[in-house]
């Protein structure tokens, strides 16, 4: 466990060296619903190295948020995330891309697992990481002029967040395949006809609207939402062990 932990300390260091942007976390202890805003608006909301760590420390945060319900994914301005920001990668060697990979997998595993349920609102630019990101949360919620796809392909690298197996399971093996392999960039009605996401709102009013659709998801008590989550999770867990032992011949 030492080395675990002495290895992403390690990572960390790497990863503070890579400035730009920040990220935000906002929480309302009265409404239970927490945010989570990338800044970064001059390049379109990608993450440096900086905002990745930054974006952890969010998620830790919010492990021990007491009070909290929910929480809501978003960038700044008027795009979500276009994924890692170009400038970091290109200045990284082959093992600080493997890092960052390894990060960027631990964070939204546990974003994925926090004791809140969450929606990402994904508006503008939402393409390559961004699009991982938000396959990592319950609900996804687009504004009307988002741009989303998963273009990985076209750069020559995979979803190494693990958004891919993401995907698959939130609309099905054979969709997502088509989505990897075509890198489609979809509008939100398209989005919405592909099960990625369970609402569409204004592009005017996005943060407000997203709000007040998510409020209505958590109206029960912080304690039952929680007994819910741990279900869907140990559910969720159960199906991946049943379809994985029917493998077995």
């Amino acid at each position: 466990m030492a080395l675990v932990k002495n290895s992403f300390d390690v990572i960390r260091t790497k990863l503070n060296k890579y400035p730009g942007g920040k990220v935000l976390l906002e929480k309302d202890d009265n409404s239970g619903i927490a945010r989570i805003i990338l800044d970064h608006p001059e390049r379109c909301n990608a993450l440096s190295g900086h905002m990745m760590v930054e974006l952890r420390d969010c998620v830790e945060d919010l492990e021990t948020w007491v009070t909290g319900k929910g929480v809501i994914l978003t960038g700044w301005g008027t795009n979500f995330c276009s994924g890692a920001d170009l400038n970091f990668a290109r200045a990284s060697s082959p093992q600080d891309g493997f890092d960052m990979s390894v990060w960027m997998q631990d964070v939204l595993v546990r974003l994925q697992k926090l004791p809140l349920v969450s929606c990402c609102l994904v508006h503008g630019a939402s393409i390559g990481g961004g699009s991982e990101l938000s396959v990592f949360c319950d609900y996804i919620v687009a504004a009307d002029d988002v741009k989303y796809g998963f273009v990985q392909g076209k750069m020559g690298i995979t979803t190494a967040w693990g958004g891919g197996t993401r995907l698959a399971l939130r609309v099905g093996q054979r969709k997502a395949l088509d989505l990897l392999l075509t890198s489609k960039v979809m509008n939100a009605r398209e989005c919405f006809g592909f099960g990625i996401v369970d609402a569409i709102v204004s592009s005017e009013r996005a943060l407000h609207e997203v709000t007040e659709w998510f409020s209505k998801k958590l109206r029960h008590e912080r304690e039952v939402i929680r007994v819910l989550l741990w279900k869907e999770t140990f559910l969720l867990r159960f199906e991946e062990y049943v379809s994985a032992i029917s493998t077995i011949k």
